[in-house]
């Protein structure tokens, strides 16, 4: 298996795995912040890619605030565990690790 198809492979386990163990561990948000945090890892260490880190990056920290912080302040929504903010903590690597493999499957796919 050559080095691209294996970082392709590595990206889109992780984003899948990023879904489900958030599933899997929804008991334990210890869990989902350790899996996730992992699987962050895993995506940009086989990528090595510093545009994909900026994606990380700004996922991590912009779509909280887009999506999670107004609608929880608003009443329109709640999270079991609000650690932060009124979100728990495993919510921005989570949206780190799916912008990043979703950006990469249609990066490779497309070819853009």
């Amino acid at each position: 298996m050559n080095t691209s198809r294996l970082t392709g492979v590595l990206v889109h386990l992780s984003g899948f795995l990023t879904i489900l163990l958030m599933y899997v561990f929804s008991n334990s948000a210890d869990y989902i912040l350790l899996s996730e945090i992992i699987l962050g890892i895993v995506m940009l260490i086989a990528i090595q890619s510093r545009k994909y880190a900026l994606w990380y990056v700004a996922a991590f920290l912009i779509m909280p605030m887009i999506l999670d912080i107004p609608g929880t302040h608003l009443g329109l929504w709640s999270f079991g565990t609000s650690d932060f903010l009124g979100f728990p903590f495993w919510l921005p690597f989570f949206y780190g690790n799916l912008t990043v493999s979703f950006l990469y499957l249609v990066s490779t796919r497309f070819k853009i």
